[in-house]
């Protein structure tokens, strides 16, 4: 069996697992509990662009929110489980490999995370064909890019949970995510002129850090101040800073760091004590 085989081996065995958890069930839950709360505030608003923009940012807000929750949760949580379970010692007494298992672990959990992803998004398209809206193309990108973000989250979860508890790994994950947007709001400050002296210093931290990927569609909202809690405007300075829609250097850098997050957890999975 060759080491490819045996990572996709671990990988089902660890969504076997998710899937018998009822946390699992609850996180595909909560895109259609929160689907029904968005759809009766779409049909209270005015039909055409004001129904549209409340069924988007409720959509972004579900995402924001309730995607993060469910991205932080699946890193933090699968490192200290597998040890107190003793799954991770029977698997490595096995023969599986440290390797190998962190690698099954990676791509257990990025799969699950796309599986909620894409269950919310189907649930969401419902919505919107009963709102009126027709199937929504802009929102399917937004989920699209909200994955990579939720992506890297996640992965920097997994990253802290090789070395230190559930709880601050979680927590450890949220900092990356909010880093990772506030590196696109200090960047889009930085170009507007908002920052006087620390424009080279927001840039600096834009071009290091991993960004958070904005989709055309938030940016569209945030534009008109129609975003909702997902992505206020930005005043800095009195000045209204809108973050514009990610360019293929932002995907593609960020993708580079979640492939570096994703070497650290192997290399944290390599020096953890499993019992």
């Amino acid at each position: 069996m060759t080491p490819a085989h045996d990572v996709v081996r671990l990988a089902r065995l660890d969504l076997r697992v998710l899937g018998r958890s009822r946390w699992s069930w609850a996180a595909l839950a909560l895109g259609p509990a929160a689907t029904i709360a968005i759809i009766i505030a779409a049909l209270g608003s005015d039909a055409g662009i004001e129904r549209q923009d409340t069924y988007r940012a409720g959509a972004a807000s579900l995402l924001l929110l309730g995607g993060l929750v469910v991205a932080l949760t699946l890193g933090a949580t699968p490192v200290r489980a597998g040890i107190d379970s003793g799954r991770f010692g029977v698997l490595l007494g096995a023969g599986a490999g440290r390797t190998r298992l962190a690698l099954g672990l990676v791509a257990a959990r990025g799969l699950a995370l796309m599986g909620v992803l894409a269950v919310w998004l189907v649930v969401l398209q419902l919505g919107s064909l009963l709102v009126g809206e027709g199937l929504d193309g802009p929102l399917a990108v937004h989920v699209a890019a909200g994955y990579e973000t939720l992506l890297v989250s996640m992965l920097a979860a997994l990253m802290a949970a090789t070395s230190v508890g559930p709880v601050a790994a979680w927590v450890f994950g949220l900092f990356v995510n909010v880093l990772a947007q506030a590196a696109v709001n200090l960047k889009a400050a930085a170009d507007a002129g908002a920052l006087g002296t620390a424009d080279a210093l927001a840039s600096a931290f834009y071009f290091l850090w991993p960004r958070a990927i904005t989709s055309p569609m938030i940016a569209e909202l945030q534009a008109r101040d129609a975003a909702g809690p997902a992505a206020p405007q930005i005043d800095i300075n009195q000045n209204i800073v809108t973050v514009p829609a990610s360019e293929w250097d932002t995907i593609a850098w960020t993708l580079v760091w979640c492939c570096v997050i994703a070497w650290i957890v192997v290399v944290g999975m390599r020096r953890r004590g499993v019992r």
